[in-house]
């Protein structure tokens, strides 16, 4: 076989294995298998699931009950200090936050898998302006079911009644998810 010939092949060969590689994360990230019925739009209001119970001590040593924020559009953002996308999206999420506070949005990260005084020292240097439930076992993420989180970061919104409105798996950007939380918290 030529050099030509060679390298044809072996391009052939990357572009194949490049395509299998996405349809395979395409699988395992998208929606059949979160169990959800949209990943990264709006779910209808009529398809979704509810949301889990998600109480838990914060970084600084308070409790949260996530429940007792029904009423609001609630983001809950799964973290670590040791994620480097986490670190790229969390002045996104404190800036949605920021943006969204008129519209009586709450948002709350899940630090897992690290002991808080990481996760406490992540959300100083990054000025993370609202509470994150220590999770260093990653439990919380398994009350969600089939919805789980399937990477890191992780972001959910639910909505006025606890149901998951929108789920994205990976960094999201400031402009994805702040039309997200607009459209879930409108009237």
């Amino acid at each position: 076989m030529t050099w030509r010939a060679r390298l044809i092949v072996c391009g052939a060969v990357a572009v194949v294995a490049a395509g299998l590689l996405a349809a395979t994360v395409t699988y395992f990230t998208g929606a059949k298998a979160a169990g959800l019925p949209a990943v990264g739009r709006v779910i209808p209001a009529a398809q979704r699931p509810p949301g889990p119970g998600i109480v838990g001590t914060t970084l600084t040593g308070q409790h949260l009950n996530i429940a007792s924020w029904r009423g609001h559009t609630v983001v809950i953002n799964f973290w670590g200090s040791w994620c480097v996308p986490c670190r790229k999206e969390a002045p996104v999420l404190a800036r949605v936050a920021g943006d969204t506070r008129s519209l009586g949005v709450r948002f709350a990260g899940i630090d897992i898998r690290e002991r808080p005084a990481a996760g406490l020292a992540f959300e100083r240097h990054y000025r993370i302006p609202y509470p994150s439930i220590s999770d260093p076992g990653n439990l919380i993420a398994g009350r969600f079911g089939a919805a789980a989180p399937v990477a890191t970061p992780s972001t959910f919104i639910l909505d006025s009644r606890g149901r998951i409105a929108w789920a994205y798996f990976g960094a999201t950007s400031y402009r994805q998810l702040e039309l997200a939380v607009t459209e879930v918290a409108a009237p």
